[in-house]
């Protein structure tokens, strides 16, 4: 069978009929072809603000929760979306070197109001990079003196330590996930920034979560009468016996930063 590509020229034939008639008749065409396209540009600020993709769904044991960006209507083509805030709840002094596991985050149950409808959520840090040109990017975390205004106002020695990350990315192709810190990374007061989710050139586009906790186990937590406060012993805080403690509230600022510069192995 003979195949003719719609681009090409149709090739005729003729046939003198009797009287003198001619017909002119084409070869029979089963196959044409044609174009698609689309072009696509990097998002900007017009084009709406973006919205948080939970990094664990009710069909992978999460809680239906709507989740608010960290900063009301972000934009843009590369953006933070969501990062981790961190309350290690009320301690009684000690004179011991404590570790503290951090209080579960609480997320709104969607369509619901009030504090009685929050349950407890995996912590994440969430970049979406809709710039289209695989350029890659590093995010990091920088953390500042636990302080207060009384008269022992800083925690000397205070550190945390961020253990067994997940990185959660939402495309089709996993190859294109980002890479997440080593597990028991530690964030010194005034020290110096550190990775926790970084992209290398190639890598990263779309939407990636850096995930801290098991949300199976916060939800058993949640779910037993017995337990006060539901923790997430994937972030701890570390706080030596030896400095002194006002029996007040201490608070520290985390600086996440967020760069075109992946990291050193770029």
């Amino acid at each position: 069978m003979k195949y003719i590509r719609f681009a090409s020229i149709v090739a005729l034939s003729t046939v003198i009929l009797a009287g003198g008639t001619a017909l002119v008749v084409a070869d029979e065409v089963s196959e044409v072809t044609t174009d698609g396209e689309i072009q696509f540009t990097p998002s900007t600020g017009e084009d709406g603000d973006l919205e948080i993709i939970r990094p664990v769904d009710p069909d992978q044991g999460g809680p239906d929760v709507e989740i608010d960006p960290e900063v009301p209507g972000t934009t843009g083509p590369l953006s933070i979306m969501k990062a981790a805030t961190m309350n290690f709840g009320s301690q009684v002094i000690s004179n011991k070197d404590m570790t503290y596991n951090m209080v579960a985050e609480m997320q709104q149950l969607r369509g619901t109001e009030g504090d009685e409808n929050k349950v407890p959520y995996v912590s994440f840090a969430q970049v979406h990079d809709l710039r289209g040109t695989n350029e890659g990017w590093d995010l990091k975390v920088s953390l500042s003196d636990f302080t207060s205004t009384t008269h022992n106002g800083v925690l000397t020695g205070a550190q945390i330590t961020l253990l067994d990350p997940v990185i959660r990315y939402e495309g089709n192709n996993q190859s294109n996930a980002p890479e997440a810190h080593a597990t028991g990374l530690t964030l010194l007061p005034n020290g110096a920034a550190q990775s926790v989710m970084t992209a290398i050139q190639n890598k990263g586009a779309g939407a990636s979560s850096v995930v801290w906790g098991n949300q199976a186990e916060l939800n058993e937590q949640f779910t037993n009468t017995e337990v006060e406060t539901v923790e997430n012993s994937a972030i701890k805080l570390f706080v030596p016996g030896a400095t002194a403690k006002d029996a007040t509230t201490y608070t520290s600022k985390l600086t996440w930063e967020l760069t075109t510069t992946p990291g050193p192995d770029a």
